[in-house]
């Protein structure tokens, strides 16, 4: 990794563009010429609509558990928290290597909103488009949830933003640490002339872009840089309707780890090559665009209008002589993917013990896929392919797909008794993509008030979730016949949509003023359960099926605030079995394959126990925080037979505000994640559909500044 002062050239656009932003920020909070009262009767309205928007959601009958601001920055590093660390303080979430979050035995298949519209697809990689910083607080919605809910359904992370008017002002950060880490983070807000704008900029770069090879303290060829633009926007139309627009844009750009002392499998005419120097790299972009009306009708209807559009984009560039000596195929592709779409939500209370909720969602995107694949000729597969020629030849493997996607819900609350609310409806999905599939989803879901302090939820949820189109493998496996990249298996099946049946039974009892425990359970009963594989020698993830699966746990919860101290216990036990891989079935290799056929078999993002537990305390205006995550170890080894072992991963800091002459008050944050060293890996490179060795990260120091203006 080149050093801070180097790289700040290559961070100059977006730092740039956060001083401006800061500069801006400041010059509008002086020559705003809305008057106290104004800002005042914008507050008082946008938190009506607020509260409107929030009506159009329901949680009835699923578990929730919830971030708020101080929950984030009790956390050891606060806002610069990455979007998946915050989550997998949840319960029953297993964090994987690439940022990939795993719920409840569930692959990826998470739905994400923001002020309550559903973000499609994008090609997924290991990029964080999300950035904490902009998070005002985090519903994560699991389990049997309402009609509403569809399409992504191992949970929902709906998000709601930080608005111009609570932050009034500006905040500027900036983090140093191991791993050559430098971020910078800029947000400002306010309210000029009657509109409401919300900006956060992030600069990130260091030298542990994504998950190491080796359990070495400095990884090899494994730089990044990240950089991440969110604007959001709102104004009152009148005292009933608002109008909003959402922008992001997140560029990151990643080295792929080196794999040391690997030995050659095949001969390269002319060449030779050394694994611990190649060049393997990959770039991710994403970018959306949302723009809503909400408000309220004149005969009481509260609703949302939504139009959004989104692009992504990855390229993956190999490491053209290093890949064919070691792995028989170099491959590059360029994957993009465009979404347009609409999404409306209403609500209408129809007495004081119905209300009825409805709505639409609809898209169309378009799918563009180039790979360019150079291998080598000759018969066999895998340690008994017999090399014919030194020669590689290119093969071209372009494809594109247009799809498209409907659903619609309808659904009604209702209060049967002062202890009793239910809530029961149905949702449509019909896709056309790959393969044309429709499913009717009827839920039902209650809550039960056994007492002031103890109540019963419990849920039933028929789902439909379609596979992305945007991340399912477009290989044409018979152009690679007779080649180093040839499968054992022949078979490439098209991916289906996952169709389940979920019940959730949970209990929350409140002990007293400071104390909330709860304990939840759920069973899945799957059809066609998906599942996502390693695409080729990049860090992307595709989807196949297989033929049922199951998945069922139970989770426990505790929550204790009083005055300067909080803290939080999660704990989970969950199991997740998957049986007959019947799509992009050449994924594996013949063996796994008919063994497979046969038999029930763990999936390889499944952990039988997780925990989390965190606690901070406010002594002498210094803030002590400290976290710690455990995991029983992901399935590993043939068919997944074997446990990676267990961990835990102890996190801690210590902040405080501090004045300095002329700069004024600064909030300074020491802290460490993986404090006692320990050495840990996320998989060993085996097991079904995974290919790649990776280590969680090392103990690592972090120092971070923060003000407020």
């Amino acid at each position: 990794m080149k050093k801070i002062p180097n790289l700040l050239a290559r961070a100059y656009s977006p730092i740039l563009i956060a001083m401006q932003m800061f500069v801006l920020g400041q010059a509008a909070k002086a020559q705003d010429l809305s008057s106290d009262s104004k800002v005042s009767e914008y507050e008082v309205t946008a938190k009506k609509l607020d509260e409107s928007r929030n009506n159009l959601s329901v949680k009835t009958g699923g578990s929730s558990f919830v971030f708020n601001q101080n929950d984030i920055d009790n956390l050891p590093q606060g806002q610069a928290t990455s979007l998946s660390q915050v989550l997998s303080r949840a319960p029953s979430v297993v964090q994987n290597s690439q940022n990939q979050l795993h719920v409840r035995g569930d692959h990826a298949n998470l739905q994400y909103r923001i002020n309550g519209v559903m973000l499609p697809d994008g090609v997924n990689g290991f990029a964080q488009k999300l950035d904490t910083h902009f998070v005002d607080s985090i519903d994560f919605l699991t389990g049997a949830m309402p009609a509403q809910y569809g399409i992504r359904t191992a949970g929902v992370v709906d998000i709601k933003t930080k608005s111009g008017s609570a932050l009034k002002g500006a905040r500027s950060e900036v983090m140093f640490g191991g791993n050559d880490l430098f971020q910078v983070n800029q947000q400002v807000g306010g309210n000029k002339s009657g509109i409401d704008y919300y900006l956060n900029a992030t600069y990130l770069q260091n030298s542990r872009g994504v998950e190491a090879t080796t359990a070495a303290r400095n990884s090899n060829h494994n730089d990044t840089s990240q950089d991440n633009v969110f604007g959001y926007f709102s104004k009152l139309l009148d005292l009933s309707k608002r109008v909003s627009v959402i922008v992001s844009n997140s560029t990151n750009r990643y080295q792929i780890p080196n794999s040391p002392n690997q030995e050659a499998e095949f001969d390269l005419s002319g060449a030779t090559a050394d694994s611990n120097y190649l060049n393997e790299k990959q770039v991710e972009q994403n970018r959306f665009a949302i723009a809503s009306l909400d408000g309220i009708s004149d005969e009481g209807v509260g609703y949302q209008l939504s139009l959004f559009s989104s692009q992504s984009n990855m390229q993956f560039k190999p490491d053209y002589n290093g890949d064919l000596i070691f792995k028989g195929i170099a491959s590059s592709f360029n994957r993009n993917s465009v979404t347009n779409g609409l999404q409306g939500d209403f609500s209408y209370q129809i007495n004081d013990k119905n209300t009825l909720r409805s709505g639409i969602y609809a898209t169309t995107n378009r799918v563009e896929s180039q790979s360019a694949n150079w291998v080598f000729e000759g018969s066999g597969h895998g340690h008994s392919f017999v090399q014919t020629s030194t020669i590689p030849f290119k093969i071209d493997d372009n494809a594109n797909k247009t799809s498209n996607l409907y659903s619609g819900y309808l659904q009604n609350e209702w209060k049967a008794t002062d202890k009793l609310t239910l809530n029961y409806g149905a949702r449509f999905d019909l896709s056309q993509a790959y393969v044309n599939e429709s499913q009717l989803s009827p839920r039902f879901g209650g809550v039960y008030n056994l007492s002031e302090k103890t109540k019963v939820n419990f849920g039933y949820a028929r789902y439909f979730t379609p596979a992305p189109t945007s991340q399912i493998s477009q290989n044409t496996i018979d152009k690679f016949e007779g080649t180093s990249n040839e499968a054992e298996v022949g078979l490439n099946g098209k991916v289906k949509a996952e169709r389940s049946n979920y019940f959730d039974l949970g209990i929350t009892h409140k002990a007293n003023s400071n104390l909330t425990l709860a304990l939840d359970s759920y069973y899945r009963q799957v059809k066609n359960m998906q599942d996502e594989h390693q695409f080729g020698n990049s860090l992307l993830y595709s989807p196949f099926n297989y033929e049922k699966g199951k998945a069922y746990g139970i989770e426990f919860k505790a929550d204790y605030k009083k005055d300067n101290f909080a803290s939080y216990l999660n704990f989970a036990a969950q199991r997740a079995y998957a049986k007959n891989i019947v799509s992009a079935q050449y994924i594996v290799h013949e063996e796994e394959y008919d063994y497979i056929k046969n038999n029930y078999v763990s999936l390889d993002h499944a952990q039988n126990y997780t925990a989390a537990i965190g606690a901070s305390y406010i002594f002498l205006k210094t803030k002590f925080a400290a976290d710690a995550i455990f995991g029983s170890g992901l399935s590993t080894g043939e068919n997944n037979k074997n446990t990676m072992p267990s961990y835990w991963q102890f996190n801690g800091s210590v902040s405080r505000d501090v004045e300095f002459p002329l700069i004024g008050k600064i909030n300074s944050r020491i802290s460490a994640i993986n404090l006692l060293d320990e050495v840990y890996q996320y998989s060993d490179g085996s097991g079904i559909g995974v290919s790649a060795s990776q280590y969680a990260p090392r103990r690592t120091l972090y120092l971070t500044f923060s003000k407020q203006f």
